[in-house]
This record gives C-alpha cells, sequence and structure tokens, in this order.
C-alpha cells in the first residue's frame, strides 16, 4: 500500500475535513492518498450524480501508479452503478479494494465479474480518519497479506457477504451478475434492523436456491440494533441450511470492524 485512492461510489460525505485528515494521517507512513472528486459532491444524498462517481470508480482502476482503493463511506448508491461499470477496465487493472456496509454490493459485482479478492473492512471517513498507528499497521499488514483471523469453523469456502440488506438488494438482479461460482462461507452483518426485518432478509436467502446451494458455513457477524430473538433467528438459519456456524462481532457497522478477504477460500 504505497498510493491509495480515495473514492466515494455510494454517500455523500458531510465532513471532507476528515477526509484530509486520513489523507494526512496516510502521509506519516510514506502513503500518498489522492482524494477523488466524488468525495466533494452531493447529489441526492448520493456523493454526485452516477457519472460522477463512475467515472471516479474507472479512473482509479486506470490510474496506473494506485495500487489500492479506499471507499470514503457507505449509505446508498452502489447498486445504481453496477450495470453501468466497465468490469474488463477492473480485470485488466487489478488493484485492491477497499470497502464494507452498501460497497458489500461492489466487492460481489467485482468479484463474480473478475474473480478479484477485496477487502471487507474499514473505510476511509470513519475508520483511517480514526485510527491510532498500531491499528492501522495491523489492518494495513491484514490487507497486503490476505490475513482474516477468523473463528473456528467446520467448513471449507471463499469468503463472501458483507451487509444483509445490501446482499438482498441484488436479488432482482439476474443470477449471473451476482451469484458465485465457488462453494461459499457467508459471513453478514447489519445495523438498525429489527429482528423480523433480519429474519425475512434471511429467509430471502433461503429461498434464493442458487445461492443458497452455494453456503458451506455461515458466519454471523454483530447485528447492531437487533432485538432479543436474533440469536435464535441466526441459529435457526443455519439448522435449515445444515451447514457449520460460528460469530465474529468485529465483522460490524462499529468502530471494532475488522479485515476480511472477500474471496479468499478457507
Amino acid at each position: 500500500m504505497k498510493n491509495v485512492a480515495i473514492i466515494a461510489p455510494s454517500g455523500y460525505i458531510e465532513n471532507p475535513e476528515k477526509l484530509n485528515a486520513a489523507q494526512n494521517f496516510l502521509k506519516r507512513f510514506n502513503i500518498s492518498a489522492k482524494i477523488f472528486p466524488s468525495c466533494y459532491e452531493n447529489f441526492r444524498g448520493m456523493a454526485g450524480n452516477d457519472e460522477i462517481r463512475l467515472n471516479d470508480i474507472h479512473n482509479a482502476y486506470l490510474d496506473k501508479d494506485i495500487d489500492t482503493i479506499i471507499c470514503a463511506r457507505g449509505g446508498y448508491g452502489t447498486i445504481r452503478l453496477l450495470d453501468k461499470i466497465d468490469y474488463s477496465i477492473i480485470k485488466n487493472n487489478p488493484k485492491k479494494l477497499v470497502g464494507s456496509s452498501d460497497i458489500t454490493a461492489l466487492l460481489i459485482s467485482i468479484y463474480k465479474k473478475t474473480g478479484q479478492i477485496n477487502y471487507h473492512a474499514k473505510m476511509a471517513l470513519n475508520g483511517i480518519s480514526e485510527m491510532n498507528e498500531s491499528e492501522f499497521l495491523n489492518y494495513r499488514e491484514q490487507i497486503e497479506n490476505n490475513i482474516y483471523n477468523r473463528p473456528a469453523i467446520d467448513a471449507s469456502g471463499v469468503l463472501w457477504g458483507g451487509n444483509l440488506a445490501t446482499i438482498v438488494s441484488l436479488f432482482g438482479a439476474p443470477y449471473e451478475g451476482y451469484i458465485p461460482n465457488e462453494d461459499i462461507i457467508l459471513f453478514i452483518e447489519d445495523i438498525n434492523e429489527p429482528d423480523y426485518k433480519i429474519d425475512r432478509m434471511l429467509t430471502q436467502i433461503l429461498r434464493n436456491i442458487p445461492l443458497k446451494e452455494k453456503i458451506k458455513g455461515v458466519i454471523f457477524g454483530e447485528f447492531i440494533g437487533a432485538g432479543e430473538y436474533l440469536n435464535d433467528i441466526l441459529k435457526e438459519f443455519s439448522a435449515i441450511l445444515n451447514v457449520p456456524y460460528a460469530f465474529d462481532p468485529l465483522i460490524t457497522h462499529g468502530k471494532a470492524n475488522t479485515v476480511v478477504p472477500f474471496g479468499m477460500k478457507i
């Protein structure tokens, strides 16, 4: 990680000075960070219109100096870009992409179209801008070396998943746009979703037979703000799948969000 692009495919940045703080923080590690135009735009709550955000994705991959692309934040907007992206640009200019929350949609689509491993992890706005030195060194090492300190789970497959609500938002698209080719270890998390909505979304996965058949294990992250029935709902889901499961509260919308190499086989 020497030359970083910071892009905003999703929500707009209310406080861009925090991105400047992240940029200055990275300089302490001799990392150059380029903040792309979408980070300064606002269009209906997204970081600029689709064209601006799409151009930033393409231009970040086309920039020969950039080795790592870190998304600024989640929110909403990534799904609007998925059918407009030129995936040949990404396939021919591989880089490490880092993001979570709404960026889950981009991680899923890029993996499906290119097979590239990317990273479900802290982003620039409320991640890097708030890290201390030891936190960042660990973050960088995990990204550079595909490290995930995973819980014990008696299953094998590629790590695939992210934000639950974002995953199920893809289900209206043709299967070939997002269903993985390999068996997967599904990892999921969410925030501010009541139990009945979590139950509904997990049921949507169970009814999505092409995806369901790929799941060989589940890692449950943190479901911030869920209710009293959460554990019962999660255990019932894994029982219906008849696959092993484990818990990793560090897969989260919270500040402790760990690095998960999306697409790495375990």
